[in-house]
């Protein structure tokens, strides 16, 4: 089964979801990570415990303000959830890694929520949080990742590189594309 949702241009799973129907993007707590575990624990195949291991480091992260953490609530319902966080190349890494900077490094929606316009809150909640502390957001995806390519270039990412390299990432089944997005005042969107 493939990480990534199904590229279908257009495809809704339903309405979308918003404030009238209880949606809240709003900064991760403490309380949600045992329900974002289980959301990520699903998509990787992997034992919940330790998604809770890792989403409790991830949250202890963002009090430095280096990263953040949003979660799509509907009521009490955990259906989704984005990251970023600020990256600074080692010194010894070769000439072609990522630069310094803010990140965008990964939103997940349940399956049972996607098409929705999940992801793209989650996406904008996290620019707006970048926006405050840099003019430029970058994130990277696989070549195949046509759902999040698509959803990244509809909020003003364009494709930087695809020779690039990043000390924690491999592409498995597909090449790496590294894209940016101007957040200044008069930039595309």
């Amino acid at each position: 089964m493939s990480k990534f949702a199904e590229f279908a241009p257009g495809a809704r799973a339903g309405p979308r979801l918003g404030a009238p129907e209880g949606l809240v993007i709003r900064p991760g707590r403490p309380a949600d990570l045992p329900a974002l575990a289980a959301i990520a624990a699903e998509r990787e195949g992997e034992p919940t415990a330790d998604w809770q291991a890792r989403f409790e480091r991830i949250f202890a992260t963002t009090a430095a303000g280096d990263s953040c953490l949003f979660v799509a609530a509907l009521g009490e319902t955990m259906v989704g959830y984005g990251k970023c966080a600020y990256f600074s190349p080692p010194t010894d890494s070769p000439p072609n890694v990522a630069p310094a900077g803010f990140y965008l490094t990964g939103v997940v929606v349940d399956p049972a929520f996607r098409r929705r316009g999940l992801g793209l809150e989650l996406t904008r909640a996290r620019l707006e949080w970048i926006r405050e502390r840099g003019p430029i957001a970058y994130y990277f995806a696989n070549e195949r990742n046509r759902v999040t390519i698509e959803l990244h270039r509809a909020l003003g990412f364009v494709e930087l590189t695809r020779d690039f390299s990043h000390p924690h990432v491999r592409f498995e089944g597909g090449a790496g594309i590294f894209f940016g997005c101007d957040l200044r005042p008069g930039s595309p969107p």
